[in-house]
């Protein structure tokens, strides 16, 4: 089990990076791999689909709105297992909270109800996270997680088979909800902040808001077996320091 930290500028993709480009880049790779075209050798499992690995990246502010260079400190990832309750009906009901700071709506848990029910699968401090160059549009820095072998070898089954039993869209998204909190294979990932009573991000918030259609195509948090998921974390829960 493993933890990387990459601070990127994405200054190619602008504040979020072009999610359709993304994933043509990512079919060509994957072609050229298996045609034996790959530019080089890795024996990083997480490369190597040989492990269920996570990337967090965290997006944050350029400045402090007038031109200073500001750094964001004390926070922490940390990815859990679903609810343990979902088994049994008795999951925790949701405490996301919904506050405007400034233009944007941030979504987030908050005091006594911070902490999910499911166990810890990996959790790491980040080093203070500040602007690495000037044409970069915001603070950014990727977290790689590579998963405990005991999650990887955890049974996969394609939500695909599951939700082709569902007569219409409306019961697939209900049924999705549910089998959030049983599958063994959901993850929720919380960014806190030291110092901070409310999350700075939470990834079970962000699904809250999916739409009807997003529930389908975005679904919710998990990495499947030999899987590397991207989750993308704007930290507009988190409160920046001048430099």
């Amino acid at each position: 089990m493993s933890t990387r930290l990459i601070l990127e500028s994405w200054k190619a993709y602008g504040p979020l990076p072009n999610f359709r480009r993304f994933r043509l880049w990512a079919a060509f790779a994957l072609g050229l791999a298996g045609l034996g075209l790959s530019a080089c050798e890795t024996d990083d499992p997480c490369a190597r689909r040989e492990a269920a690995c996570l990337d967090v990246v965290l997006i944050g502010k350029k400045d402090d709105g007038a031109g200073n260079p500001i750094a964001y400190r004390g926070l922490q990832v940390s990815v859990y297992a679903p609810n343990a309750g979902g088994a049994t009906g008795n999951t925790p009901p949701d405490k996301c909270e919904i506050t405007a700071n400034g233009s944007k709506m941030v979504r987030r848990v908050y005091g006594s109800e911070m902490g999910p029910v499911g166990m810890t699968l990996v959790s790491t401090q980040v080093p203070e996270l500040t602007r690495r160059e000037a044409y970069s549009p915001t603070i950014q820095g990727k977290l790689t997680f590579q998963l405990p072998a005991e999650f990887n070898a955890l049974a996969d089954r394609d939500l695909d088979d599951t939700l082709i039993q569902y007569g219409n869209d409306d019961e697939r998204i209900a049924a999705l909800k549910d089998l959030r909190d049983r599958d063994p294979r959901a993850i929720r990932i919380l960014i806190t902040q030291s110092g901070q009573s409310k999350t700075a991000w939470d990834s079970r918030c962000e699904e809250g808001v999916y739409s009807s259609s997003e529930w389908l195509i975005k679904r919710y948090f998990r990495v499947g077996q030999n899987q590397h998921l991207a989750a993308f974390a704007p930290l507009d829960g988190a409160t920046p320091a001048s430099l």
